[in-house]
This record gives structure tokens, sequence and C-alpha cells, in this order.
């Protein structure tokens, strides 16, 4: 086999031009199917805590204005 064909820097490019542009579609078919999956409705850890938060902060106002109107 004759490496002076490989070694030509016009197939080099092309074999480089094809590489990128098969790892391109190939990222735009997963980060794609990646979206659908997910839940849209489904609430992640992070927004679980923040409401659980807000709810303990509520109940710690609430607390607060029963213990001053308990000792007004």
């Amino acid at each position: 086999m004759d490496l002076d064909l490989l070694l030509n820097p016009w197939v080099i490019s092309i074999i480089i031009i094809v590489f990128i542009i098969g790892n391109l579609a190939s990222m735009k078919y997963l980060g794609q199917s990646h979206l659908v999956r997910k839940n849209p409705k489904a609430k992640s850890d992070l927004d679980k805590l923040i409401e659980i938060y807000k709810e303990k902060d509520q109940q710690e106002a609430q607390d607060k204005n029963t213990q001053k109107k308990k000792t007004d």
C-alpha cells in the first residue's frame, strides 16, 4: 500500500473534517434525546430543599408571631 496517498494533506483534512462532523452530529442527537427524556414536572433535589426551607421559615415566623401574642 502506498503511504503517499494516506499522508496527502487533502486526505488528512477530509478525514479530520468527517471526524468533527460525525462528533457534532452525534452530540446533537444525544443532546436532544437527553432533553426529551427529562420530565419537566419532576422537581430536582435542589427544588425540594428550597421548598422545605421555605415551609420551615414560614412555620418559624408563625411560631414567633404566636409567642409575641401570648406575651402581650
